[in-house]
């Protein structure tokens, strides 16, 4: 059981962790509930619930589950990253003061960090079910994987699979349910790259970010758009734009005013000049303007 207290920057805005993580409400990995964060997660051969409440200029962190020091050290990491504290704002908000254009995209949304998947391994899952499908439809699949592979924890919440767990799973299976078999093909071929040894992939956020893509060029399935959307969401690197995202595309058309949805190289074009902020100037168009 532990109970620990978590340092907020000063001004954190907690409504857009609690969105993101919060998105798919029949989620059995993670939930929000209260304005608090509930996730299960494996630590070691065990699944484990941790909560999250953000209050004020702090969050408080909490599990009843038994755990050693080095586990609250992990529960600890994975909270900070789930609430994207480490993520730092200043800059594009300073240059907010003196470009209207940076001013009209932060509108009040001041504070606004980007929340990362609890692994950066559910960061591309999240992103591989959530090829050229809806969030209702991903969240479907996501929740398929994890009642397949996951742990259950005796909470009635499933810890979200890792890549051994994922990889074991039969693709003919996963075609029962609902998988494509292309879908199928790319998230057991990326849970085997990992399993094997080929990539450690919560290792990328310590990598350069040019490495960091260069380690997931040549995955089946892995093409840019996911590339960049895992860099940004699950690496936390601070100028990443996964141009081809479709909800980019709509609020670059509403911010701009444009007849129709940009291209992939107008959207690249069109979000340059937030360098090297483009990660978080990203987030603001998802939370504005899309």
């Amino acid at each position: 059981m532990i109970r620990r207290s978590l340092a907020l920057p000063p001004g954190y805005r907690p409504d857009w962790a609690l969105a993101y993580h919060g998105r798919d409400p029949d989620g059995p990995s993670d939930r929000v509930a209260g304005g608090t964060i509930l996730k299960a997660v494996e630590l070691g051969d065990r699944p484990v619930v941790l909560r999250l409440t953000p209050d004020g200029d702090q969050a408080h962190l909490s599990s009843d589950d038994s755990l050693v020091p080095g586990e609250v050290e992990r529960l600890e990491a994975i909270g900070r990253r789930m609430l994207g504290v480490a993520a730092d704002v200043s800059g594009l908000e300073r240059r907010a003061a003196s470009d209207p254009s940076v001013a009209r995209l932060l509108g009040d949304r001041a504070g606004l960090r980007l929340p990362l998947t609890a692994t950066v391994w559910e960061g591309l899952v999240w992103a591989i079910v959530g090829q050229q499908v809806n969030l209702r439809f991903a969240g479907q699949l996501r929740r398929t994987l994890i009642e397949r592979a996951g742990r259950p924890h005796a909470g009635g919440m499933i810890a979200h699979p890792g890549p051994a767990a994922v990889a074991r799973l039969d693709p003919a299976d996963l075609g029962r349910r609902k998988f494509s078999r292309a879908k199928a093909e790319y998230l057991l071929g990326a849970a085997r790259a990992a399993a094997e040894g080929r990539i450690n992939y919560e290792t990328l956020p310590d990598l350069d970010p040019a490495e960091a893509e260069a380690r997931l060029t040549g995955l089946k399935g892995v093409g840019p758009w996911t590339r960049h959307y895992l860099l940004l969401r699950a690496c936390g690197f601070p100028d990443c734009v996964p141009v081809g995202d479709a909800g980019l595309a709509a609020a670059l058309q509403r911010f701009h005013g444009l007849e129709r949805r940009p291209t992939p190289a107008e959207q690249a074009a069109l979000m340059a000049g937030y360098a090297p902020w483009r990660s978080l100037a990203t987030a603001h168009f998802w939370a504005g303007w899309s």
